[in-house]
């Protein structure tokens, strides 16, 4: 859909009316800002309702944030994120739509979404982050392979999450540089751990689309050559084995290994996986989740998808393992490592120095 500032009539004919980024809805606005269910239109009681869905940067009615829900009438000015809505009645002969059809124009943006991206500018000005480190571990003995560094806004006034964080920063632009401040605000934390563990750092895949990735991470080994580091790659990222071959040689270079994360979340990228074998696979929470008591057919698909990896010698991750029972099941396809409730939540640093950790021995630092 072109948001370049002309106008557009968007016909609603049946209720209810779904409005977010998520394929198939009767609105989809492919855009970062708008969430995956952003809002809802219906009828209650002959009257034409709107009700926000949870989302991140909000619905307006007529400017004013919208709690609830609340009726509408002809004339109305609606806001997802930063797209403009106004209400209209259709002007068709013989028409008996309730609503009848909507204009979109591009707009300004909210004066909430302001004021939360002008905090962020702060945030990535000042540095307010803060980690938390989960554990990876071995399923057979429970030692220690390394922490996931889990970045979090710390900054009053923003969300905390980071994939709330990352939607705010679409507005203006700023992923790769939010991503770069929680992955080089980390360095001087995972410096002082003992033991040298490994730690997995996330990136953004607008990040393997520039030459930044690369040189913030020259830097951080210039500056902190004791990390030991291992870099997640989101699979959806994995769309090139080129840029992935060449970027593969660099990570060697700087001695940093290479994941590719939430693996089968999406597309399972099975040419690119035997093109560029990474150093660990990260299967994703979803293909893990019950599967001690998943049909056969699901187990069937987790297996296969394991053994192809094992048979490229890739060391396997499951994530979100939450039970002994998915933890034995994984573990019998071949899974060498695990990651999840099961055996550590994300802890602060200070909670690691506590002992939270499951062996105090390899899991605390200095």
């Amino acid at each position: 859909m072109d948001l370049s500032g002309r106008l557009y009539r968007v016909p609603i004919h049946s209720l209810p009316f779904r409005v977010g980024r998520k394929a198939g809805l009767e609105l989809t606005l492919p855009l970062q800002i708008v969430s995956f269910m952003h809002a809802e239109l219906y009828e209650h009681d002959g009257r034409l309702m709107v009700r926000d869905l949870g989302s991140t940067n909000g619905t307006f009615l007529n400017q004013e944030p919208l709690t609830g829900e609340a009726p509408l009438d002809e004339g109305d000015i609606l806001h997802f994120a930063t797209l403009e809505f106004r209400l209209g009645v259709m002007d068709a002969e013989g028409s008996e739509s309730l609503i009848g059809s909507t204009a979109v124009i591009s707009s300004k943006l909210p004066q909430l979404v302001v004021e939360k991206a002008e905090r962020l500018r702060v945030l990535l000005q000042d540095g307010g982050v803060r980690h938390e480190f989960q554990a990876i571990v071995g399923l057979s003995k429970r030692d220690l392979l390394g922490y996931e560094v889990l970045g979090r806004g710390d900054s009053e006034g923003l969300p905390s999450t980071p994939y709330e964080l990352f939607d705010l920063a679409a507005v203006l632009g700023v992923e790769v540089e939010l991503s770069e401040l929680l992955r080089q605000h980390s360095f001087p934390e995972c410096a002082s751990f003992l033991g040298a563990p490994r730690f997995f750092f996330n990136t953004h895949p607008r990040e393997l689309r520039e030459d930044r990735l690369l040189r913030s991470l020259e830097r951080a080994r210039s500056e902190f050559p004791q990390v030991r580091m291992a870099i997640e790659i989101h699979e959806a990222a994995v769309t090139d084995s080129t840029t992935i071959q060449r970027l593969m040689a660099e990570l060697q270079r700087f001695d940093v290994l290479l994941v590719y994360d939430d693996f089968g979340a999406g597309q399972a990228r099975l040419l690119e996986l035997a093109d560029v074998p990474p150093d660990f696979l990260k299967f994703d929470r979803s293909l893990i989740e019950d599967i001690d008591g998943a049909p056969p057919a699901r187990r069937r698909l987790l297996a296969s998808l394991a053994k192809l990896a094992l048979d490229l010698g890739i060391d396997l991750i499951a994530e979100g393992v939450e039970t002994e029972e998915e933890a034995a099941v994984c573990r019998g396809m071949g899974f060498a490592y695990g990651q999840g409730y099961l055996f550590s939540r994300p802890q602060s640093s200070d909670q690691l120095i506590r002992g939270a950790g499951v062996d105090q021995s390899g899991w605390t630092r200095g």
